[in-house]
Protein backbone atom coordinates (compact mmCIF):
# COMPACT_ATOMS: atom_id res chain seq x y z
CA UNK A 1 0.00 0.00 0.00
CA UNK A 2 1.50 3.23 -0.44
CA UNK A 3 1.30 6.40 1.40
CA UNK A 4 -1.00 8.41 -0.63
CA UNK A 5 -3.88 5.51 0.11
CA UNK A 6 -2.88 5.82 3.85
CA UNK A 7 -3.40 9.06 3.95
CA UNK A 8 -6.58 9.23 1.68
CA UNK A 9 -8.25 6.65 4.34
CA UNK A 10 -6.95 7.89 7.50
CA UNK A 11 -8.55 11.31 6.21
CA UNK A 12 -11.96 9.84 5.49
CA UNK A 13 -11.89 7.70 9.07
CA UNK A 14 -11.13 10.92 10.25
CA UNK A 15 -14.00 12.48 8.47
CA UNK A 16 -16.47 9.89 9.73
CA UNK A 17 -15.72 9.68 12.99
CA UNK A 18 -18.22 12.70 14.33
CA UNK A 19 -20.84 10.78 12.72
CA UNK A 20 -20.22 7.23 13.68
CA UNK A 21 -19.65 8.44 16.93
CA UNK A 22 -23.50 11.06 16.86
CA UNK A 23 -25.07 6.85 15.38
CA UNK A 24 -23.50 5.43 18.48
CA UNK A 25 -25.11 7.54 20.85
CA UNK A 26 -28.27 7.73 18.64
CA UNK A 27 -30.23 4.68 20.48
CA UNK A 28 -28.98 6.18 24.29
CA UNK A 29 -30.27 9.31 23.64
CA UNK A 30 -33.69 8.11 22.58
CA UNK A 31 -34.06 5.48 25.48
CA UNK A 32 -33.29 8.52 27.72
CA UNK A 33 -36.12 10.62 26.30
CA UNK A 34 -38.32 7.86 26.09
CA UNK A 35 -37.91 6.64 29.67
CA UNK A 36 -38.67 10.22 30.52
CA UNK A 37 -41.82 10.30 28.14
CA UNK A 38 -43.19 7.07 29.78
CA UNK A 39 -42.72 9.06 33.00
CA UNK A 40 -44.45 12.10 32.15
CA UNK A 41 -47.09 9.90 30.22
CA UNK A 42 -47.59 7.78 33.08
CA UNK A 43 -48.78 10.58 36.04
CA UNK A 44 -50.71 12.58 32.93
CA UNK A 45 -52.75 9.62 32.14
CA UNK A 46 -53.16 7.91 35.40
CA UNK A 47 -54.32 10.97 37.44
CA UNK A 48 -56.85 12.42 34.26
CA UNK A 49 -58.14 8.52 34.09
CA UNK A 50 -59.10 8.65 37.88
CA UNK A 51 -60.56 12.15 37.51
CA UNK A 52 -62.96 11.83 34.19
CA UNK A 53 -66.00 12.27 34.38
CA UNK A 54 -66.54 12.60 38.58
CA UNK A 55 -68.59 15.07 40.08
CA UNK A 56 -66.84 17.47 41.26
CA UNK A 57 -62.96 18.59 41.08
CA UNK A 58 -61.92 18.05 44.96
CA UNK A 59 -58.35 17.07 44.44
CA UNK A 60 -56.13 18.09 46.69
CA UNK A 61 -52.13 18.97 46.29
CA UNK A 62 -51.42 15.91 47.74
CA UNK A 63 -53.34 13.69 45.05
CA UNK A 64 -51.27 15.51 42.21
CA UNK A 65 -48.63 13.77 41.13
CA UNK A 66 -44.92 15.07 41.74
CA UNK A 67 -43.84 15.37 38.63
CA UNK A 68 -46.89 17.27 37.50
CA UNK A 69 -48.60 20.96 37.60
CA UNK A 70 -51.61 21.50 39.50
CA UNK A 71 -54.86 21.00 36.61
CA UNK A 72 -55.67 23.73 34.68
CA UNK A 73 -59.14 25.01 34.07
CA UNK A 74 -59.46 25.28 30.33
CA UNK A 75 -63.27 25.40 29.81
CA UNK A 76 -66.13 23.96 31.39
CA UNK A 77 -65.61 21.24 33.56
CA UNK A 78 -62.59 20.66 31.85
CA UNK A 79 -59.09 20.51 32.91
CA UNK A 80 -55.36 20.30 31.30
CA UNK A 81 -52.91 18.67 33.55
CA UNK A 82 -48.90 19.05 32.24
CA UNK A 83 -46.44 16.57 33.86
CA UNK A 84 -43.21 15.58 33.15
CA UNK A 85 -40.30 13.10 33.36
CA UNK A 86 -36.21 14.40 33.87
CA UNK A 87 -34.79 16.50 34.83
CA UNK A 88 -35.14 20.81 34.27
CA UNK A 89 -32.21 21.36 32.51
CA UNK A 90 -31.64 17.96 30.80
CA UNK A 91 -31.46 17.88 27.25
CA UNK A 92 -33.87 14.94 27.18
CA UNK A 93 -37.09 16.30 29.76
CA UNK A 94 -40.04 15.37 28.34
CA UNK A 95 -43.02 17.38 29.03
CA UNK A 96 -47.02 15.79 28.39
CA UNK A 97 -50.27 17.86 28.35
CA UNK A 98 -53.79 15.53 28.66
CA UNK A 99 -56.98 16.91 29.07
CA UNK A 100 -60.14 15.65 31.19
CA UNK A 101 -63.48 16.05 32.04
CA UNK A 102 -65.61 15.92 34.52
CA UNK A 103 -69.03 14.76 34.26
CA UNK A 104 -71.70 17.28 32.84
CA UNK A 105 -74.04 19.11 35.18
CA UNK A 106 -77.18 17.83 34.82
CA UNK A 107 -80.33 19.85 35.04
CA UNK A 108 -83.39 18.18 36.48
CA UNK A 109 -84.97 17.81 33.77
CA UNK A 110 -84.50 19.53 29.99
CA UNK A 111 -86.48 22.11 28.84
CA UNK A 112 -86.41 24.19 25.40
CA UNK A 113 -88.50 27.04 26.59
CA UNK A 114 -87.99 28.86 23.85
CA UNK A 115 -88.57 26.11 21.51
CA UNK A 116 -85.23 26.07 19.47
CA UNK A 117 -84.24 23.06 17.36
CA UNK A 118 -81.05 22.15 16.01
CA UNK A 119 -82.22 20.88 12.51
CA UNK A 120 -84.44 22.92 10.19
CA UNK A 121 -87.51 21.44 9.18
CA UNK A 122 -87.74 19.62 6.29
CA UNK A 123 -89.63 21.39 3.83
CA UNK A 124 -91.68 18.06 2.30
CA UNK A 125 -91.56 15.03 3.53
CA UNK A 126 -92.37 11.84 1.62
CA UNK A 127 -93.89 8.62 2.40
CA UNK A 128 -90.92 6.60 3.71
CA UNK A 129 -90.43 6.23 7.63
CA UNK A 130 -86.95 7.10 8.94
CA UNK A 131 -85.13 3.62 10.33
CA UNK A 132 -84.24 3.14 13.40
CA UNK A 133 -80.87 4.02 13.04
CA UNK A 134 -81.41 7.26 11.96
CA UNK A 135 -84.83 7.85 13.06
CA UNK A 136 -84.92 11.92 12.12
CA UNK A 137 -82.87 10.89 8.62
CA UNK A 138 -80.79 13.56 9.47
CA UNK A 139 -77.45 11.82 10.09
CA UNK A 140 -77.58 10.06 6.47
CA UNK A 141 -81.20 9.44 5.44
CA UNK A 142 -82.44 12.81 4.10
CA UNK A 143 -79.22 13.01 1.80
CA UNK A 144 -80.18 9.15 0.47
CA UNK A 145 -83.74 9.95 -0.34
CA UNK A 146 -82.81 13.16 -1.95
CA UNK A 147 -80.24 11.20 -4.01
CA UNK A 148 -83.15 9.58 -5.21
CA UNK A 149 -85.16 12.73 -5.85
CA UNK A 150 -87.23 11.81 -3.17
CA UNK A 151 -88.66 14.29 0.21
CA UNK A 152 -87.63 13.76 3.62
CA UNK A 153 -88.41 10.15 5.76
CA UNK A 154 -91.28 10.61 8.43
CA UNK A 155 -89.47 11.14 11.39
CA UNK A 156 -90.29 8.34 14.41
CA UNK A 157 -92.34 10.65 16.94
CA UNK A 158 -94.93 11.14 13.98
CA UNK A 159 -95.61 7.73 12.71
CA UNK A 160 -98.95 7.77 14.75
CA UNK A 161 -101.07 10.42 16.57
CA UNK A 162 -100.32 7.95 19.80
CA UNK A 163 -96.99 8.81 19.61
CA UNK A 164 -97.11 12.12 18.05
CA UNK A 165 -98.90 12.68 21.47
CA UNK A 166 -96.64 10.63 23.47
CA UNK A 167 -93.45 12.21 22.22
CA UNK A 168 -91.96 15.80 24.08
CA UNK A 169 -91.60 18.60 21.92
CA UNK A 170 -88.18 19.34 24.27
CA UNK A 171 -86.71 15.68 22.38
CA UNK A 172 -87.54 17.18 18.90
CA UNK A 173 -84.54 17.37 16.41
CA UNK A 174 -86.67 19.72 14.45
CA UNK A 175 -90.26 21.56 14.84
CA UNK A 176 -92.90 19.28 14.17
CA UNK A 177 -95.91 20.99 16.13
CA UNK A 178 -97.59 21.66 12.85
CA UNK A 179 -98.01 18.02 11.75
CA UNK A 180 -101.44 16.33 10.83
CA UNK A 181 -102.53 15.58 14.70
CA UNK A 182 -102.94 19.39 15.33
CA UNK A 183 -100.62 21.35 17.29
CA UNK A 184 -99.16 19.24 19.76
CA UNK A 185 -100.47 20.15 23.71
CA UNK A 186 -97.23 20.49 25.10
CA UNK A 187 -95.82 23.12 22.75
Amino acid sequence: MNIVSTMVGVSIAAMAAPSVLQMTLAPVEAQARARNFTTAESSAVSFSSNWEGKDVAEWTADDVPDNCDAPLLVGERAYDITCWGGDDDSKYRQVVTRSFRLAPEVASQYTNPNRQFAWETPKSFSHVECPSNDPWGVGWYNEHLAAGHLDACIPSPVWSEQRYLESSPDDWLYDLSFWGYGVHPDF
